[in-house]
């Protein structure tokens, strides 16, 4: 067991909602993940506040970048203070810029023997060739460069003096940093990148925000990837690529590992999840149910689930959608409610279609189950989530509206950054402006995959820097700034009311002013146990579903939920047998009187669906009351409302001789009618089962 490591890594400060992108590198730490490390012919190392390269080879170099977000429209300016300490000195060092993972790139270098060359695939005057300058300095002594795209021309100075001035490049890719061309020592400081971009910050967003690292028990030094914490904040389970521990081994792609905490501080040893889960293929998880007994894997036209049963998981099965996805891969999430699922793919409705590309330019869509439990055709979030680039990872908070993606084609600080926004209406195509998780969660780097529970505390996601391996999984303490909006965490277990054993049972929950359903869980046929995220705002009704026996249905009201909390209430089922007895607690009358609320209605139409589908039943309405008032009123008011809920549901087409009832005012209470909340629970409607 192991206590999270503590590791702190702050790159920028700021107050306002946007900012300009900038990039100050003065290497007295590695903020922006400046590769280090050793091999044939290089040894790369920040010490002393200087990046170090040292190449062995003539003749054979090396460059190094990072990838900040940069639009080629937009102006930008990169320069650096560069000394070679020795090697050849008729060879070029400087600065490089438009790099892309085909090794497209432009360089601007300098000799210490006092030349200068702009090299690039481009073809044009002052190009591709090597000019002799003469306030080069030599070796030993320190050169600034730089390099400034300005209004469509790009402008070339070495120690303060233009020396070249022509058209601007094109950029194929968004890395930068610096090259040397052969052997030498070479010492880089002060490197600097201004973008004249703006980056969209949301109003207030504190700073001083720590990563800790989730530690050895968890991580390994293969890379760890692609967390999915569950929704009670007790489980993660991620993807860990090339382990010799993995099903297949080394050459398995990645397998499903899971560590599990009690108290939020110390996770347990990692371990892998076995088959069926895993096999010698690579096993990709997209998402885990609200409820945690539901899988979801995305493959690359549709989706699969497993589900879990008293003997471990399901086969996969694919659900009733696919998609003409073009793209190599497709992520996925799973809405809390479990009736959308949204997802990334490359599909000929892109906002910004291109067919030549292959993986990239991937937008982000939905599908929606219906009542019928189809899904629906691919539904684009639209321009303003989707925009020119690629989209990945996307993950909707507990609250269902609150939206984390990531992206390269909006302006950030790295090649792909997080970004937030929340859907301001009913429509899947309605949301708010995106705005970047800022400089302490995004990088100079790739950002992305990120999960947070139904509380909200904490996000997690996967960093590089100071890991214990290649990719470690590390959580950060989450602002109110970039927070989702609260919610509440119902959780409890599905029991036999008479015998209080677990039983398996499928949970759904509804808007009782709406009248409809907005989501479903199961539970776990084991023990029993469930879970349901409920957003505020609204009243619910919440009710278990089991071949053989009648739901006690639950409500609860969330009006006025303004922090995370969590309710644990137990759901019954009552075998359908004589003697039965089986409380409406969402049967609401107006107060004093036996008018039925509209509220009330759902419950009521459910008992006339039983009755339905058992025929033979017979039941007796129990009318109670609380203790204030006169005794002979309560006893008349018990008695209208039960005989209010009999003629509603003989207008439903029960008949009337298999509904008696009766009128018990507070002579038979289920609780002290000390507290407005107890008289409450004593003013209710039951039924008992006289006949089944």
């Amino acid at each position: 067991m192991n206590k999270l490591l503590v590791l702190t890594f702050l790159l920028f400060t700021h107050s306002v909602a946007s900012q300009p992108i900038l990039v100050n590198e003065l290497f007295d730490n590695n903020n922006n993940n400046w590769y280090q490390g050793k091999g044939e012919n290089y040894s790369l190392k920040i010490e002393n506040g200087k990046y170090h390269m040292i190449t062995y080879q003539k003749d054979k170099g090396r460059y190094v970048t990072i990838s900040p977000y940069i639009d080629s429209k937009k102006d930008f300016a990169l320069e650096a203070t560069l000394i070679q300490k020795s090697g050849s000195n008729d060879n070029g060092f400087g600065l490089l810029w438009g790099d892309n993972s085909d090794g497209k790139y432009h360089d601007f270098v300098i000799t210490s023997n006092g030349y200068y060359k702009i090299l690039t695939p481009e073809v044009g005057e002052k190009l591709n060739e090597w000019v002799e300058y003469k306030n080069i300095k030599p070796m030993g002594q320190p050169n600034q460069l730089r390099i400034e795209q300005r209004k469509g021309r790009l402008s070339c100075s070495i120690n303060g003096e233009l020396v070249v001035e022509t058209k601007a490049l094109p950029l194929y890719g968004s890395r930068i940093g610096f090259i040397c061309y052969t052997d030498m020592v070479l010492e880089v400081d002060n490197f600097i990148f201004k973008h004249d971009v703006k980056i969209n910050l949301p109003p207030n967003l504190t700073t001083g925000l720590v990563k800790e690292n989730l530690g050895p028990t968890v991580n390994s030094i293969y890379d760890d990837l692609g967390p999915h914490i569950t929704s009670d904040g007790k489980m993660i389970l991620f993807g860990r690529e090339s382990s010799p521990d993995n099903i297949g081994g080394k050459e398995d792609g990645e397998d499903i590992w899971v560590t599990k905490t009690e108290d939020g501080i110390t996770w347990s040893k990692s371990v892998n999840m076995g088959p069926p889960i895993n096999d010698k293929e690579s096993n990709n998880l997209a998402a885990i149910s609200t409820d945690n007994n539901m899988l979801l894997f995305c493959k690359t036209d549709g989706f699969q689930i497993r589900k879990r049963t008293k003997e471990g998981w399901t086969d996969p099965q694919y659900l009733n959608v696919r998609f003409n996805n073009e793209s190599k891969n497709m992520e996925g999430n799973l809405s809390p409610d479990g009736k959308a699922i949204l997802f990334t793919s490359k599909l000929k409705s892109n906002l910004y279609y291109n067919a030549a590309t292959d993986s990239k330019e991937k937008d982000i869509y939905v599908t929606i189950q219906d009542d019928q439990g189809n899904w629906s055709e691919a539904v684009n979030l639209g321009p303003q989530i989707n925009s020119a680039g690629d989209e990945i990872s996307p993950f909707l908070a507990a609250d269902g509206r609150t939206l984390y993606f990531a992206t390269n084609g909006r302006p950030g600080y790295g090649s792909y950054d997080i970004f937030m926004s929340k859907r301001t209406g009913s429509s899947w195509t309605q949301w708010s402006e995106p705005v970047n998780l800022g400089p302490e969660i995004n990088t100079t780097g790739f950002d992305a995959y990120y999960t947070i529970s139904a509380a909200a505390d904490y996000a997690y996601m996967v960093s590089d820097r100071n890991s214990i391996g290649a990719s470690d999984l590390v959580r950060i303490k989450l602002p109110q700034a970039i927070k989702p909006d609260p919610v509440v965490l119902l959780k409890g277990r599905t029991l036999n009311a008479k015998t209080k054993e677990p039983i398996s049972a499928d949970i759904f929950f509804e808007d009782l002013i709406t009248r409809k359903e907005v989501g479903e869980a199961i539970s776990d046929p084991k023990s029993g146990s469930y879970r349901i995220a409920l957003a505020k705002g609204k009243n619910y009704g919440i009710r278990a579903e089991a071949k053989g026996y009648l739901s006690v249905n639950e409500n609860l009201e969330l009006a006025s939920v303004t922090e995370y909390k969590e309710v644990d209430r137990d759901l019954l089922l009552v075998p359908i047998e004589v003697g039965g007895t089986i409380l409406l607690n969402n049967v609401f009358f107006v107060q004093g009187r036996a008018i039925l609320k509209p509220e009330s209605f759902p419950e009521l139409d459910r008992l006339v669906a039983i009755m339905n589908e058992n025929p033979s039943i017979k039941i007796e309405l129990g009318g109670h009351t609380d203790n204030v008032g006169n005794k002979a009123a309560l006893v008349k008011l018990s008695e209208d409302r039960v005989v209010a809920v009999k003629a509603y549901l003989e207008s439903k087409g029960i008949k009337k001789d298999r509904i008696s009832g009766k009128g018990y005012g507070d002579t038979q209470p289920i609780a002290p009618n000390d507290t407005n909340e107890n008289r409450q629970r004593n003013r209710r409607v039951e039924f008992k089962i006289t006949k089944a």
